[in-house]
């Protein structure tokens, strides 16, 4: 093994989830008893960490930093139009981005920065 397939990939070779096709409910009763109405089959579910950044990376779906991924049957369920929500990440409300198609995609420069704060060059990796 070579010294170099120990080290990270860069910053624009990581791939992520990006929602393209979706909407955001607000206020969803966390409660698998209650039912939302939702009309179409998500094939992602998410509940929103932080809607700036998840809105400035160009809605990269980024695990603990834009939204907390969640499992179908474990934290959601949909069935004849009805969606239940019962994750374990949130208590009586969440903000949920239900999401009907995702692309994997190398995000572009700008929404890799979107995510964190800028504390290194982009094209260098170091510190600023």
């Amino acid at each position: 093994m070579t010294a170099s397939s120990h080290s990270p990939a860069p910053l624009n070779a990581r791939k992520f989830l990006r929602a393209i096709d979706y909407e955001i409910l607000k206020d969803v009763p966390v409660n698998g008893r209650v039912s939302t109405p939702l009309a179409r089959c998500p094939v992602r579910v998410c509940t929103i960490i932080n809607e700036d950044r998840l809105v400035g990376s160009g809605h990269l779906l980024v695990h603990n930093q834009t939204v907390f991924l969640e499992d179908k049957v474990h934290d959601w369920n949909w069935k004849d139009g009805k969606f239940r929500f019962y994750t374990r990440v949130a208590e009586g409300a969440a903000d949920v981005l239900v999401a009907y198609a995702v692309e994997t995609v190398v995000p572009a420069d700008e929404e890799i920065m979107a995510l964190s704060p800028r504390n290194f060059d982009p094209m260098t990796g170091k510190r600023l």
